[in-house]
């Protein structure tokens, strides 16, 4: 590309010298429809729209703040789903143990807790699909 064919630097009209570094963040297309509908909220353009956001999150006095809850929010996650992979692991042991001594307890009482451990993981399962498609 020649002299001619670049673009030129642009600066804000309260910049007084222009603004010569680029970043060139990527999306999936649904992320790239949540940045664009939020920049048509915004009344910017996308590309400004990404600008404004990361400078307000650089410039806080905590630049990790803007990413921090959904972070935490993903920690838990994860530490829920290692306690339900810990009940999977007693509910098998208690198994091998039934089978062994041939004493179940009454079925209405093992349906219930079975039915409930499904319920916690379908609720986790949801969670997790909320928190990663940005729901």
């Amino acid at each position: 590309m020649n002299e001619r064919q670049r673009p030129a630097p642009r600066r804000r009209l309260r910049d007084k010298q222009l603004r010569e570094h680029r970043v060139h963040p990527r999306y999936n297309d649904d992320e790239i429809a949540l940045v664009q509908k939020a920049a048509v909220l915004s009344r910017m353009k996308p590309g400004g729209y990404v600008a404004e956001c990361a400078l307000a999150a650089a410039r806080a006095d905590d630049p990790t703040a803007a990413v921090a809850d959904y972070r935490a929010l993903v920690k838990t996650l994860m530490a829920a789903n290692r306690q339900l992979g810990k009940i999977g692991n007693n509910l098998n042991q208690l198994t091998w143990h039934l089978n062994k001594d041939g004493a179940w307890p009454h079925l209405d009482t093992v349906q219930r807790l079975l039915e409930r451990v499904e319920a916690s993981i379908a609720e986790l399962d949801t969670a997790v699909a909320q928190v990663t498609e940005g729901r």
